[in-house]
């Protein structure tokens, strides 16, 4: 009997000893395990995106130049001046005189995504075909326009020569937002 007694203490104190010792260390090993886990997985999923960051930075610094050439195009500010000084410079290359310039803000239609329109309207005086002239160095311009409305309207003749037209220009220029 004393023997039962005895392993039957034995067996208590190892149940005792494995249900307060050992099963909450198992459980605090376990639930460690699972925050792991859980870490181990958001680490990899940040290391993914900084990749994705580094991989978007690399085609950002290639496409640098494109990026510089539409900044051409279609500049962040306004820069009325710069709009003014390339038709009169145009103009003058092409033969025209320049009568009258007007710019303003252009009224938002609601369908411009990022960018503003300038709206630009002058006169030049000359011959059909240096106006031509015109209108294709304009076309090659770097500066982003188009044309919506040309009249023209011919001046009487002046001793007997050329005739020339009063050309009436509106057009808009961009900008981006």
């Amino acid at each position: 009997m004393n023997r039962t007694l005895i392993a039957s203490i034995i067996f208590a104190a190892g149940a005792f000893a494995f249900f307060v010792l050992v099963l909450p260390e198992f459980t605090s090993v376990k639930n460690a395990r699972a925050a792991l886990q859980v870490r181990q997985a958001l680490i990899e999923e940040k290391n993914a995106e900084l990749k994705n960051v580094a991989e978007l930075d690399k085609q950002y610094k290639a496409r640098q130049a494109g990026i510089d050439k539409l900044t051409t195009f279609m500049p962040e500010q306004k820069r009325v001046d710069q709009i003014v000084s390339g038709i009169q410079q145009i103009a003058s290359q092409a033969g025209l005189s320049l009568a009258d310039i007007s710019t303003a803000a252009a009224a938002e239609t609601g369908e411009a995504k990022g960018y503003k329109k300038i709206f630009v309207s002058f006169d030049v005086v000359g011959q059909y075909p240096p106006f031509v002239n015109f209108l294709k160095l304009l076309e090659q311009n770097l500066r982003l326009c188009d044309i919506f409305e040309i009249i023209g309207s011919m001046m009487s003749q002046v001793g007997g020569g050329q005739g020339l037209v009063n050309f009436s220009v509106k057009l808009n220029a961009y900008n981006l937002k």
